[in-house]
């Protein structure tokens, strides 16, 4: 297999893992609960995504190709979930940290005398999440739950539930009551009209929703990012370790010319 077949198929399967990640974004949303709905499938896939973009950066170790894998994935994301504005911003930053991600690893292998995959692997993993977070943020902030949000008046029930459970933890104990059905009573009185009141304060701010949701989901993810590098070294270095066993990829010993500061 020469270089440019092994070049085309790196392309040919980033597109086809790409395809499947925004498969699965279509359906990507906010949960009321839990933040984000993610399935387990949709997470090994992005994890095999990350490792095969940067492991490609590895083997052939050209910026250049940085705007093509760049523009493969970003251009299957705007074909599943639309040519809008805000999309084409984040198709944009996703270049830019490709490319940044190239370039950390073309130095990370031209500055050494022996390469270390592990470290080449580190340096380009964590650009590649970080630019496919914002992606992933960008859909969910077009997702149904963040336009219902937006256009409710009231918080999630689960939302109500927390007001109760701190009313009964901060007065519970001080509602007096002559049986425990009265004093329950009393704290749902409470809590409703506390929560009522919650509802009343920030009804003109649920138009904000969207953003704020999809900013805290950035940050969530960004928090978790170390957990997907190192998962994705992993499974990067497997994947390394398969084509070196099947002598896809080999290392040479090669004299190199360096440059000397002579004063």
């Amino acid at each position: 297999m020469n270089r440019q077949t092994k070049l085309i198929s790196w392309h040919v399967l980033v597109a086809f893992l790409a395809w499947k990640l925004w498969e699965y974004g279509k359906y990507a949303s906010f949960n009321s609960f839990t933040g984000v709905d993610l399935e387990p499938a949709s997470v090994l896939n992005f994890l095999l995504l990350i490792s095969v973009i940067v492991l490609g950066y590895i083997l052939f170790q050209q910026r250049r190709w940085a705007w093509t894998i760049g523009g493969i994935v970003g251009l299957l994301f705007l074909a599943m979930l639309g040519w809008t504005l805000l999309n084409l911003v984040a198709v944009g930053a996703l270049l830019l940290f490709n490319l940044w991600s190239a370039t950390r690893v073309r130095r990370e292998i031209h500055e050494r005398r022996i390469l270390n995959i592990v470290d080449a692997f580190y340096h380009g993993l964590l650009p590649v999440v970080l630019g496919l977070f914002i992606m992933i943020s960008f859909a969910a902030y077009q997702s149904p739950f963040a336009e219902e949000v937006k256009k409710t008046d009231r918080l999630p029930s689960q939302a109500e539930t927390i007001v109760r459970s701190i009313v009964e933890k901060t007065i519970g104990n001080k509602v007096e009551g002559t049986t425990p059905q009265q004093k329950q009573r009393a704290i749902d009185q409470v809590a409703s009209q506390t929560f009522q009141e919650f509802n009343r304060i920030l009804k003109p701010y649920f138009q904000y929703a969207p953003p704020v949701l999809a900013f805290g989901l950035f940050l969530i993810l960004w928090g978790l990012s170390f957990l997907f590098v190192w998962a994705g070294m992993v499974i990067g270095m497997a994947l390394y370790w398969i084509l070196k066993r099947f002598k896809v990829v080999r290392i040479e010993t090669r004299q190199v010319d360096a440059e000397v500061l002579v004063v």
